[in-house]
């Protein structure tokens, strides 16, 4: 299991580095970083980056501290890894090209439980140029053990584009 952890934040690491390198070689405000709270990304922080028009691809790495209690409803420290794809429809914006509203897609894997997907619609409110605040929900599929049942899903980030 620590092998899987450690070769997810690798590749977490080199898909960042990689965006970043291709932002600053085409010089346009595609990427974007941010930090939220959310189910199932837990604490977290992360990456997007314009692919299309009105698309994006993200990969956050969330944490969340263990429990102060012991039984049934206890737990360690929790790690999450997610990657996301977001489609941006409806309405127009001020300070981007990037419509508000969104739907977006995603894998979720927190470590030692779970792996879950979801979908969403969320809004984004962009301040100024460079930030904003995403709020969306969702529902989201737990696939554990050949079993699938329903969670609800909500996220609350503040992000910066540059």
């Amino acid at each position: 299991m620590r092998g899987k952890v450690k070769f997810l934040c690798h590749i977490l690491i080199f898909i960042t580095f990689a965006f970043i390198n291709a932002n600053q070689s085409f010089g346009q405000k595609k990427m974007i970083i941010s930090a939220g709270i959310g189910f199932p990304e837990l604490l977290n922080i992360g990456i997007r980056y314009q692919i299309l028009d009105q698309a994006k691809i993200g990969l956050s790495i969330g944490w969340w501290p263990p429990s102060s209690s012991s039984g049934i409803m206890s737990w360690g420290n929790l790690t999450s890894f997610s990657g996301d794809f977001y489609y941006h429809f409806g309405g127009s914006s001020t300070f981007s090209d990037m419509r508000p509203w969104y739907g977006r897609i995603g894998l979720n894997y927190i470590t030692s439980y779970y792996l879950n997907s979801y979908l969403r619609i969320g809004r984004d409110f962009i301040l100024d140029k460079n930030f904003g605040i995403s709020i969306d929900a969702g529902l989201g599929f737990v696939l554990n053990d050949n079993e699938i049942w329903g969670i609800p899903t909500l996220g609350l980030c503040g992000f910066y584009r540059f």
